[in-house]
């Protein structure tokens, strides 16, 4: 695979934690489980891109396609 088709892959992982995360929001949202809240949502967010608000400096997808489109100290 060549950049493009990477970046491009990593982007529809993304767009998929994303559509994981809304609905998981949603579960959270209907049975006000914090523990999944915490333990799970959050924790994708984080994964997820870098402007999540949250003190991490974990890797992200963001990170990870910034690493992939720019190079390696991106």
């Amino acid at each position: 695979m060549d950049k493009y088709e990477l970046v491009e892959m990593l982007e529809e992982a993304q767009e998929h934690m994303r559509e994981a995360i809304a609905l998981l929001q949603t579960y959270v949202d209907e049975t006000d489980d914090q523990y999944a809240k915490t333990y799970l949502v959050d924790r994708l967010v984080i994964m997820t891109s870098a402007d999540h608000g949250f003190m991490s400096h974990d890797l992200n997808m963001g990170d990870l396609i910034n690493r992939v489109r720019f190079g390696e100290d991106a």
